[in-house]
């Protein structure tokens, strides 16, 4: 069964089932997708529907507190770019260990360095709780366990025999077996797949590409006017006379810049995106380079669940999270790694690439070699950034994953409806992506995610 166009774009090429899909769409309210973060302890951060931040009772004399935010429709980077302004704190003063969807009710863990702690009393914001602040130590990108999501899939299609018959197939397939663990449409953009693109620009310190990208390319899904704003600017590149809507925040900054025939491109870049834009971007490639990995695998009927020799294997830690012991699978330990694996205590890994990785003996040696060379990369691309920060040294992601505590229910029209909508309730490992497992029911546009 073939991915849809938009998800080949971005090296999602396949299915593990071959099941009809039932449709549907998610987000239809903000309250049919929650998502709530697992901590390093393994605790689920509960949603609590209001702020109660007991700053009376809080020690003062710390540097660093971290407390719990949860939005609802609301994007994480601009709500924490408003409280970073609030407080007249750096950007970077604010930690959080990952982002969360904006079309959504989201519940996670953030920290706060600096600052009157004391001024989040008068910290506002419609759709924006805080709570259960402490004091605490700088969260990290990373910080987390994983995600617990409680989702409703609405406008499901066919007769109710049919859905209910392709839901327990498909269930049942993945609960017996394991998923293909892609990087979804969010990481790259679903409406407009470009961060990886914008990434690979980046990496050659190709600024002005970069912009371009981000202000000119026209996909069919934005809205018409949007697509002729980007057609006529693409045509006058770098010159400029229009502005898109309000909403269009970025677009419209790159516009005032190049308006001014200020055709400096890094410092226009540098201006507009906080570093942490620069990894988002750079981070969205490797994860194309990754995706595209995980299908010439597959293509080759290379197995997902046997290490082979020259492939990467992590050990697992009391969370079935990776740890950073990986070993290269050789003559003289594949015996004792297919044990591990079996026994659920370690899992085949595949390279996010960096400047420092050996592929020489991976068994897709040749297929990264290919890659490589339609790509016009090499790895030492990772480390000729001028920003030191983005020499990356490789890191490993798992090739398979399987949520933990899955149910999914056909549920009946309730009084306010007259449509059965399928309910999901499942929690990931950090890194794994919801929409990845729900495409196996829908097996639709990656637009109804």
């Amino acid at each position: 069964m073939e991915a849809h166009r938009i998800e080949k774009e971005i090296g999602i090429k396949t299915f593990l089932t071959h099941i009809p899909g039932i449709g549907g769409k998610l987000r239809t309210k903000i309250e049919d997708f929650i998502v709530e973060e697992i901590a390093p302890d393994g605790n689920v951060l509960k949603k609590l529907d209001k702020t109660d931040l007991n700053l009376a009772n809080l020690p003062r004399n710390h540097y660093t507190y971290t407390l719990i935010l949860e939005k609802h429709n609301l994007e994480t980077m601009a709500l924490i770019h408003q409280l970073a302004a609030y407080l007249q704190i750096p950007f970077k003063n604010i930690g959080f260990a990952g982002l969360k969807d904006k079309r959504a009710i989201t519940v996670q863990q953030i920290s706060i360095s600096g600052g009157d702690i004391q001024n989040l009393i008068n910290f506002h914001k419609k759709g924006m709780y805080l709570n259960r602040i402490q004091p605490g130590k700088h969260i990290k990108l990373g910080g987390l366990n994983g995600n617990h999501f409680e989702i409703i899939l609405r406008q499901i299609s066919g007769s109710i025999d049919e859905i209910q018959k392709n839901i327990k197939n498909v269930a049942q397939q993945i609960l017996t077996s394991q998923l293909p663990n892609y990087y979804g449409p969010q990481r790259f953009g679903a409406l407009r797949p470009i961060s990886h693109r914008m990434g690979r620009a980046l990496l050659s310190d190709d600024f002005e590409t970069a912009l371009k990208i981000y202000l000119t390319e026209v996909f069919p899904q934005e809205d018409k006017e949007i697509q002729e704003i980007r057609t006529t600017l693409k045509d006058s590149w770098p010159h400029c006379n229009l502005i898109f809507p309000k909403s269009h925040f970025y677009e419209n900054k790159i516009i005032h810049y190049l308006k001014n025939k200020d055709f400096k491109f890094e410092k226009i870049f540098k201006k507009i995106f906080p570093f942490r834009f620069f990894l988002l971007f750079i981070h969205a490639y490797q994860s194309y380079l990754f995706n595209n990995l995980l299908n010439a695998r597959i293509a080759a009927n290379l197995s997902l669940d046997q290490p082979l020799e020259g492939d990467f294997v992590a050990i697992l830690d009391q969370y079935s999270l990776p740890t950073r012991v990986i070993y290269e699978v050789k003559s003289n330990n594949i015996s004792s790694l297919k044990e591990a694996i079996s026994k659920g205590k370690a899992l085949i890994m595949a390279p996010l690439f960096g400047y420092d990785l050996n592929f020489s003996r991976h068994p897709l040696a040749d297929y990264i070699t290919r890659l490589f060379n339609e790509e016009k990369i090499d790895l030492s691309l990772f480390n000729t950034s001028s920003n030191k920060k983005l020499h990356l040294k490789v890191t490993y992601r798992p090739i398979l994953f399987k949520p933990k505590d899955f149910s999914v229910s056909l549920e009946k029209p309730s009084k306010d409806s007259q449509d059965y909508y399928v309910e999901f309730n499942f929690s990931l490992n950090k890194g794994c992506y919801a929409t990845i497992l729900l495409r196996e029911f829908m097996k639709t546009s990656p637009l109804n995610y």
